[in-house]
């Protein structure tokens, strides 16, 4: 039967996230409810990202319920980054997701301008933490008589409150590339997402 699901194999306990602003200024992925579903892992590479490099693919099977792009799951085996839903019929939704590895992220904003006595100061007007996803674009390693120089550009993949300009700081504090990056361009056409290309150089 098209559609059919053995509810006794919807054995991987998962959590439904959302992304919420938890406290004034730093948003994090809340658990709103638990769910049941099948995960299976796939040999191809999900394309979360539209500039940046794919990730792990996973399909998952869960009963039909209140579930959207911006939505995330919680697996005890990895951040499930939802990247399709279709109704399969029979009560069930087909799910299509990237295995991550959110890291934490803090973004910092600044803006010139003339304080006591017409003289140029710099403010922060803009301080957020949030989780985001940082994916690969591209690396390129230069060696000179000297030192090694390393300039890589990565794709920050965030939720769509999350809203960054150009020139803005991130800093990254864990996963495999933590460091402070620029912000050097927006993609925030996408309805679930927000991207942003980001640059870090520095001596290795």
């Amino acid at each position: 039967m098209a559609g059919y699901v053995d509810a006794g194999s919807l054995r991987d306990r998962l959590a439904v996230l959302e992304l919420q602003e938890v406290r004034p200024g730093e948003w994090a992925w809340v658990p709103v409810r638990p769910a049941w579903g099948a995960v299976t892992l796939r040999d191809k590479s999900n394309l979360f990202s539209k500039v940046g490099l794919g990730a792990r693919d996973a399909g998952i099977v869960l009963r039909r319920q209140c579930l959207t792009l911006a939505n995330a799951l919680g697996w005890a085996h990895g951040h499930l980054f939802l990247t399709s839903i279709v109704d399969r019929g029979g009560g069930y939704l087909d799910v299509g997701a990237a295995v991550v590895r959110p890291c934490s992220c803090t973004a910092v904003r600044t803006a010139d301008s003339l304080g006591a006595g017409n003289r140029p100061e710099t403010k922060e007007v803009l301080r957020i933490s949030f989780p985001g996803v940082l994916t690969e674009k591209y690396v390129r390693y230069e060696r000179e008589d000297t030192h090694a120089e390393q300039e890589a550009s990565y794709v920050l993949v965030t939720g769509k409150p999350i809203r960054l300009l150009a020139g803005d700081l991130v800093t990254v504090r864990d996963g495999t590339a933590p460091g402070v990056y620029a912000v050097e361009a927006p993609h925030v056409l996408d309805e679930w997402k927000n991207e942003y290309e980001m640059r870090w150089r520095g001596d290795v």
